[in-house]
């Protein structure tokens, strides 16, 4: 009976210490779990870091490029216009013309002038053709007198047009400015810088 006790006594630590040691190893399985779980969502957290890094590096590489289109646009553009841009030689026979306009005393040679592509008509106040008389544009008109127009004011050079202000004498309310560029005239077809419009400037200043 003593050895069957005894036995008994054994088995039930034996079985004892196998419970302990699963229970053991059953934590350590936890604990290394536990410490793989915190190590991928470490691994996780990098990632997302990452990802983000990368859209904003992305995000910022298409701003750039955005920004660089953009100032090659404009680039190509100025390119364009400086190669589109007068010369001297132009500029003198713009002014060559409207020193022409001032010296016309007879209305008639004053189309010889006149850009046919902004031009609409001319006309006269009576039937005999005296003047005062008047050159319409597509956007503008303007009543003939002869000797009105004096020295040049200013001057400005938009791409293929050249702009010039005039002054005019004292009786007039308003100066003259000429837009000039290429084209075919009324009576002749050649090419050349001619007037496709007479602006009335108050002489304060202000366009009409």
């Amino acid at each position: 009976m003593k050895n069957f006790r005894t036995s008994a006594l054994i088995i039930l630590l034996v079985i004892t210490a196998f419970a302990l040691l699963d229970n053991a190893r059953t934590a350590d399985s936890a604990a290394k779990l536990e410490e793989d779980q915190r190590r991928l969502e470490r691994k996780v957290t990098s990632l997302e870091e990452e990802i983000e890094r990368r859209s904003k590096v992305e995000a910022d590489l298409k701003i750039e490029n955005d920004t660089l289109a953009v100032n090659l646009s404009t680039i190509e553009e100025e390119v364009a216009s400086s190669q589109a841009s007068v010369q001297y030689e132009d500029f003198m026979d713009a002014m060559s013309v409207v020193e022409a306009y001032k010296a016309v005393e007879d209305f008639e040679k004053i189309a010889d002038l006149i850009a046919f592509q902004n031009f609409t008509s001319f006309g006269t106040k009576d039937k005999e053709g005296n003047c005062p008389c008047n050159i319409n544009f597509k956007y503008s008109n303007l009543d003939w007198s002869p000797g009105v127009v004096l020295n040049l004011k200013e001057f400005n050079i938009n791409k293929d047009k050249i702009v010039l202000t005039y002054l005019t004498v004292e009786d007039l309310e308003n100066n003259y400015q000429f837009v000039i560029s290429r084209s075919e005239g009324f009576y002749d077809s050649t090419e050349k810088w001619r007037i496709a419009d007479i602006r009335l400037i108050e002489k304060e200043g202000d366009p009409l």
